[in-house]
């Protein structure tokens, strides 16, 4: 008898949950159908990428900002009216002699007007800006035009306010400064104490958010506190590691830009070929690989120097960008060899992009960051405590790291019928304070015999749990980080989002469940928390990372686990 009350026990609760009487669970995480592929489109990220040039000839009265500059502006201030060695105009001709010269004196209120309404008009336009500032007039190459190293100093002093109030546009500040094109060359007034003194001015009175960016290694060396750095300049050295303890995050604020990029194995002298008394190739490479993760890095490349080594390649930049991390360069220097790029088809080893693109092409889209969502999982069901749990496995395949802190956000809109829809849905967006995508690295790159080695590959995992209150029904559901476009095809069906959105799957809300996962998101080494609200990101090691050798393929089809 009380066996047979016990079978009609469980036959009652059975049919008091199918009959909706009791709580129902939460089904637990489920794999979305997306397209994980890499499309190879050209994306609207706009603080990577190749850049155009524009000049802003800075005066003491009657300036006139930059107007509707490029989405990347590569910004070539010259206040060379303010320096008494500068030649502002030449007089070649015979007869009486009228070449006039700036005048050394404090930065005018309507310059550094001008030079704040530039930035003022790339934010307006959506854009971002690498600021170089200098002495030589329109930018033309002049010598000596540097002045007394006071006014150097004094005009570091006005400029830092200006550039402090936009680090929300200003992607790094090359330190020009000194020398012709500031270049930090053709200047006998240049000394490496005078550039290390000006730039430690600079990064004492602006914020953390401005990177600042030296010619070379050796004036990067210089402002670190480096003396010997031919000798100390090993980053697995103990001076290099006792100047990296004293410096703390500053090291990280400072790198450098390269105007010379590839043109020889030295760069047109941007690396030594003495390495006991300058910094060469591969151990400026090692320092910008460790501490200028965030730090952008770029220039102009270069033909190759009659009798120099080749390695102004497509191919050549598919190893040494990922060690750099690349981010930009000019779109218009040299143009011989960014023609001779979109001439190649590219021939490097990368699933993704094989020899159907160009060299142009492959460069285009791997200079700095580029996302690429390889898999989804979300919660099946939102029950009544509001909870939405998802796992997103994303890879970065640029050459480079994410350089800014950006906002992200979860949006979520009603599945409907778009064809009927006369107005764009409701979003119901959540804050993720906690995600930070300047985490999300590129791949790593080493050499062992030889060999070149991809430790690894720039997998993620992103674990996100938030708190909702949404109504019942269905959701698609999107990621939203700040004006950041994604590699994947699908974006949105509706076609109403003002910024770029990720898809990222669908889910259903439902009150009437009682929210109960049964297999949880795995906790992981690198997580951050604020209250109920939580994103963990971590390096993926089991599953996804990979060593892989030369001659094979870097990235596996539709983002499959290794």
């Amino acid at each position: 008898m009380w066996t047979k009350s016990l079978c009609f026990a469980k036959w009652v609760i059975i049919l008091l949950v199918l009959g909706g009487m009791l709580p129902l669970w939460a089904a637990g995480l489920v794999l979305q159908k997306i397209d994980s592929t890499d499309v190879r489109q050209t994306l609207s990220n706009f603080d990577r990428g190749f850049y155009n040039h524009r000049g802003l000839h800075l005066k003491p009265f009657g300036n006139t900002a930059v107007t509707n500059p490029p989405k990347l502006l590569h910004l070539r201030a010259d206040i060379s009216e303010f320096s008494s060695r500068a030649w502002i105009n030449i007089d070649s001709t015979g007869g009486k002699r009228d070449t006039t010269w700036g005048f050394s004196q404090d930065l005018t209120e309507d310059a550094l007007n001008a030079l704040q309404s530039t930035f003022d008009n790339v934010r307006n336009h959506g854009g971002f800006v690498i600021v170089r500032i200098c002495y030589d007039p329109w930018f033309n190459g002049r010598r000596n035009v540097t002045p007394e190293h006071k006014w150097v100093l004094r005009h570091v002093e006005q400029l830092a306010p200006v550039l402090s109030k936009n680090t929300d546009v200003i992607l790094a500040l090359e330190m020009g400064m000194h020398g012709a094109y500031g270049e930090m060359h053709s200047d006998t007034s240049i000394t490496y104490p005078r550039v290390a003194e000006a730039v430690n001015l600079m990064l004492r009175n602006t914020p953390s958010e401005l990177k600042i960016l030296t010619r070379t290694a050796n004036y990067s060396a210089a402002v670190l506190g480096f003396e010997n750095w031919g000798v100390d300049f090993y980053i697995e050295g103990d001076a290099f590691q006792r100047i990296a303890k004293a410096k703390g995050d500053t090291l990280y604020r400072v790198g450098m830009f390269n105007d010379g990029y590839l043109g020889t194995e030295y760069d047109y002298g941007t690396w030594g070929a003495d390495c006991a008394t300058s910094i060469c190739r591969e151990e400026g490479v090692a320092w910008l690989e460790k501490y200028s993760v965030h730090t952008p890095y770029g220039g102009e490349a270069l033909t190759t120097a009659s009798g120099y080594k080749v390695i102004n390649t497509p191919e050549y930049l598919s190893y040494e960008g990922y060690r750099t991390h690349t981010s930009y360069l000019n779109i218009a220097w040299n143009h011989e060899l960014i023609d001779s790029w979109k001439n190649v088809k590219f021939q490097g080893k990368d699933f993704e992009y094989d020899s159907s693109v160009t060299g142009f092409k492959y460069i285009d889209d791997h200079l700095g960051y580029r996302y690429v969502l390889r898999e989804s999982v979300l919660l099946d069901t939102i029950g009544d405590d509001g909870i939405f749990l998802a796992k997103l496995r994303i890879q970065n395949v640029g050459f480079g790291n994410l350089t800014r802190q950006v906002a992200a956000k979860v949006v979520f809109v009603q599945n409907m019928d778009s064809s009927m829809l006369d107005v764009c849905p409701f979003e119901f967006d959540y804050e993720l304070p906690n995600l930070d995508f300047r985490n999300v690295f590129s791949r790593k790159i080493s050499i062992s015999g030889g060999d070149t080695l991809t430790t690894f590959d720039g997998n993620h995992e992103l674990d996100i749990s938030v708190p909702t209150s949404l109504d019942n029904g269905n959701y698609h559901v999107f990621l939203n980080v700040e004006n950041i476009a994604f590699a994947n095809g699908k974006v949105s069906a509706y076609h109403c989002f003002e910024e770029p959105v990720l898809f990222i799957g669908d889910v259903t809300v439902d009150n009437n469940v009682k929210s109960s996962i049964a297999r949880p998101i795995a906790r992981s080494k690198l997580h951050s928390s604020i209250q109920n609200n939580f994103v963990r990101i971590q390096e993926v090691k089991k599953h996804w990372n990979a060593v892989v050798h030369n001659g094979k393929l870097l990235y596996r089809m539709n983002g499959s686990s290794f």
